[in-house]
């Protein structure tokens, strides 16, 4: 018996609007969140969410969806973005990068911080402290748990470019955290993910 995802699926692959609206107003939320932590601008974020469903619509006849389909909008929507970025050379990564040159988040962030209510809050609002190239390699490697190989892969850089950018937002993320003493642990667990077990170049 099909469940309910996979009725809306196959009503879709038979070109029912109406499984693509409900599919729509379900997953476009979550989409331009996916989208936003790598292109953090909101007109391109909802053009790029768009052009996902127009594609996911047109390719509707040939669909082969393995996971979920939430699963399968949000790898198809990072894979977007990335795309995106190398397109529209957003992001210059330098071979030479080190860590040097830290930003100091202290004094921009500072009210940011105060007005935070809630230890996620404080999180999201320090990720999007990181510079462009941080905030995209963290994110690919925590949220999309993706090697330092395959970013490496899919940004068309090194693997020593990847250790660097996490490293730097690792050190960027402390800083920004000084007012959530509590949320150390945190920075510390997601340093040894990353750059040992999840983030591993081999």
């Amino acid at each position: 018996m099909e469940t309910p995802e996979q009725q809306l699926l196959s009503a879709l692959r038979f070109g029912n609007e109406g499984a693509l609206r409900q599919i729509f107003d379900r997953h476009y939320p979550l989409l331009l969140s996916d989208i936003y932590r790598l292109i953090p601008d909101e007109s391109t974020c909802q053009d790029l969410a768009q052009e996902l469903f127009v594609e996911l619509w047109n390719k509707r006849d040939n669909l082969d969806i393995h996971t979920s389909l939430r699963a399968y909008l949000r790898r198809a929507a990072v894979n977007k973005s990335l795309n995106y970025i190398k397109a529209n050379r957003r992001i210059q990564f330098d071979y030479t990068d080190d860590l040097g040159h830290l930003p100091d988040t202290s004094a921009v962030d500072t009210h940011k911080r105060e007005t935070q209510d809630t230890l996620e809050d404080a999180l999201h609002v320090a990720i999007g402290s990181l510079p462009e190239k941080c905030r995209v390699v963290f994110n690919l490697s925590r949220f999309e748990q993706l090697s330092h190989r395959e970013i490496a892969d899919k940004l068309g850089i090194s693997v020593k470019t990847i250790e660097n950018q996490i490293t730097k937002a690792m050190k960027i993320l402390r800083v920004a955290l000084t007012n959530h003493a509590e949320m150390s642990w945190i920075v510390i667990l997601w340093a040894h993910m990353v750059l040992g077990g999840i983030g591993d170049a081999q």
